[in-house]
């Protein structure tokens, strides 16, 4: 534990559900639009597609934790092909979901 009163530790398989928290949390990032459903979310692929199956080969994820242990933040990046490209079709060096 930092003196910051959190850590961080590699994300893992167990970390899905939260990581998709966490993608809810960031398409729902702005109070003044309408807030979009955990269902829907997941439900639309554009979305789903940053969290489904985690972790798969290439993912790669960091959970902070506070002091007892409780996940409070994530970042985690996955890398998409031309053919399932992610939000802003990157071409050149992948997406980055953060």
């Amino acid at each position: 534990m930092s003196d910051s009163g959190f850590s961080l530790r590699t994300a893992t398989g167990d970390d899905a559900e939260f990581l998709a928290d966490m993608l809810v949390a960031a398409v729902n990032w702005d109070p003044a639009r309408q807030q979009v459903s955990r269902e829907q979310v997941l439900g639309d692929r554009q979305t789903a597609h940053y969290v489904e199956g985690w972790p798969r080969a290439g993912d790669l994820g960091a959970v902070a934790v506070d002091a007892g242990g409780q996940p409070i933040g994530a970042v985690w990046l996955r890398l998409f092909s031309a053919n399932d490209p992610g939000y802003g079709r990157c071409h050149v060096v992948g997406c980055v979901g953060v």
